[in-house]
């Protein structure tokens, strides 16, 4: 089972909990917007956070082994190890647990938009995000769910199958992405 597009939702972001009651949620990074029934932690006070802690101080105040999903929506391109990160919630996800990653895309308007974002992440950043103990189960570029816009739809089956044709052409840099989501399977 895929949980990104139980999360990215065709009405936006997800309102309902999915959780069965014996699966255990964290929502890196959570902000105003923490996933239904997940821990959330994040470094800010006016954040719907239940655990306020810095991200980029390590260990992270959470157990080996805990969680069977974890979300980091919007959060990897500010934190300034991506490598230690992704370490860290390798830590403590179970094994076999679910991460979903989502970060804008690096023509994308918003990447460079926010002044805040350490890092700039492509299709090709799969590669890296795997060598951290990690297999992928799904990718999408942009949300992980289909178009309303059949037009807007038949590119994103074109991109998704030319996907380095589309990010080394001039194609990315007329209709950029806005996103790029990946649900990622924890090796352990």
């Amino acid at each position: 089972m895929l949980y990104a597009p139980q999360i990215y939702a065709l009405n936006g972001f997800v309102k309902k909990s999915f959780k069965k009651p014996e699966q255990q949620f964290l929502d890196i990074g959570c902000g105003r917007r923490k996933l239904p029934e997940a821990i959330g932690v994040d470094a800010s006070t006016s954040s719907d956070a239940d655990v306020q802690h810095d991200l980029e101080a390590f260990p992270w105040p959470f157990k080996d082994n805990t969680f069977d999903l974890v979300l980091l929506s919007h959060v990897l391109e500010h934190l300034t190890d991506t490598d230690k990160t992704l370490k860290e919630v390798r830590r403590v996800a179970k094994p076999g647990a679910h991460v979903v990653i989502q970060i804008p895309y690096f023509r994308s308007p918003d990447a460079f938009g926010d002044p805040t974002h350490k890092h700039f992440f492509t299709i090709a950043s799969e590669t890296f995000l795997l060598q951290s103990g990690y297999e992928r189960a799904g990718f999408w570029i942009g949300w992980p769910h289909p178009s309303k816009n059949p037009l807007k739809e038949s590119f994103k089956k074109f991109i998704h199958a030319h996907r380095a044709f589309y990010e080394n052409s001039i194609l990315s840099l007329l209709a950029p992405a806005e996103c790029l989501t990946w649900e990622l399977v924890v090796l352990k």
